[in-house]
């Protein structure tokens, strides 16, 4: 190295970085859209909750993810005594994604005596059989016990060893209860933060916190009023009608019964009733066109028959074709069918008579039958 050169900088150790809470990163999702860092954080907590303590904890990544499941449910009191590696360990704040807060005000100690030493109510995990005179529960039992140490005022902590070996025997004798977790005994080995995260997820599906997030409110949407359903219901059977559903037709009334009794079952709200007769209205589309368009196939094939009926003579294809009180006027016999046009009442059928001069009768119409008939001569 030359010897004008700058000697290299002293190597530093790694600071965990201070959050910033500026609302520019989303995280989480509020009942309102997303959350911004801030608003999280100054989202109201679940309460006090015990002490989370690692004992000789191996690897930066396990104390990472302890700290990300203890904000997920509602913890903050880490302690760690004597972690292996360094501390801070840019690892657990990697694996923590987010949940700093454990992290920084994380109490690093060097022994189990002054991590217990302000404790009153103490905890301790084991996956090993032990033979001792102490009673040994679940984690269910462990979290009730633990709420009746916190209501009588008291400090619970609960105890995990290190990854390689468990906690001491010291600490196991010198524990109140052994609590273990309900696993397959052909493997019973829990990962250190997994185990964290069983306890945490037992504390706080077991109380207050069993439902949604604090800060959170799901707005109870009201069932609409039974007219409103009367009506969507109606909507529904008459467009199911014009499309032809309900066939056989003598199986049309268990058909709407059994519709009926699901709707009820279903207790929608407006939002929802408003939703699906539009998306009734949509789908119907197509196939009341195509049900319309049949109809009137029908009523022009009618009313050309009724044209050549009267050509040829048919009095009973006439009668066929029209009201037993149908009133007809007046009107050329020899005339070929030209076209029509019609709605549900009324129509006109355009026809050429013998001689080639066009007319049209103008009718009126009940179900698809001619009820009364008047003709128009057009000048030649």
């Amino acid at each position: 190295m030359r010897k004008d050169a700058e000697p290299a900088p002293a190597p530093t150790a790694w600071a965990p970085p201070k959050p910033v809470f500026d609302g520019s990163r989303p995280v989480g999702v509020g009942p309102n859209g997303p959350l911004s860092k801030a608003e999280q954080a100054a989202l109201p907590g679940w309460g006090a909750a015990p002490a989370i303590c690692l004992v000789h904890p191996q690897m930066g990544e396990n104390i990472g993810a302890t700290a990300r499941a203890m904000a997920n449910f509602g913890f903050s009191e880490l302690i760690l005594v004597k972690p292996r590696d360094v501390w801070p360990n840019p690892k657990a704040w990697a694996l923590a994604s987010g949940a700093e807060w454990p992290l920084e005000s994380a109490q690093v100690v060097e022994t189990a005596e002054e991590a217990l030493a302000e404790k009153t109510f103490v905890i301790a995990t084991t996956g090993t059989p032990r033979q001792l005179d102490k009673p040994l529960i679940g984690p269910r039992e462990a979290v009730a016990r633990m709420r009746e140490a916190m209501a009588a005022g008291e400090k619970p902590v609960i105890l995990f060893g290190s990854e390689r070996s468990g906690l001491d025997n010291d600490l196991i004798i010198g524990a109140d209860l052994l609590v273990t977790f309900p696993v397959d005994g052909r493997f019973p080995s829990l990962n250190l933060a997994q185990s964290v995260a069983c306890f945490c997820y037992e504390w706080a599906s077991g109380s207050e916190a069993d439902g949604p997030p604090p800060g959170w409110t799901i707005e109870e949407k009201p069932t609409a009023p039974r007219e409103a359903f009367e009506s969507f219901f109606e909507h529904w059977v008459a467009d199911l009608d014009e499309t032809r559903f309900f066939w056989p037709e003598d199986r049309k009334g268990t058909m709407v019964e059994t519709m009926r009794n699901a709707f009820v079952r279903g207790r929608f709200t407006m939002n929802e009733i408003s939703l699906i007769r539009g998306a009734l209205r949509s789908l119907a589309g197509g196939p009341r066109r195509r049900a319309l368009e049949t109809d009137a196939a029908a009523q022009r094939a009618k009313l050309e028959a009724w044209v050549k009926a009267r050509r040829e003579d048919d009095q009973s294809s006439c009668l066929a074709l029209q009201t037993e009180t149908a009133k007809i006027g007046q009107g050329p016999l020899q005339a070929s069918y030209v076209r029509s046009v019609f709605d549900a009442d009324d129509g006109v059928i355009f026809v050429r008579e013998a001689e080639g001069h066009l007319g049209a009768w103008m009718v009126k119409l009940y179900q698809g039958r001619i009820k009364a008939a008047t003709y128009q001569a057009f000048a030649a």
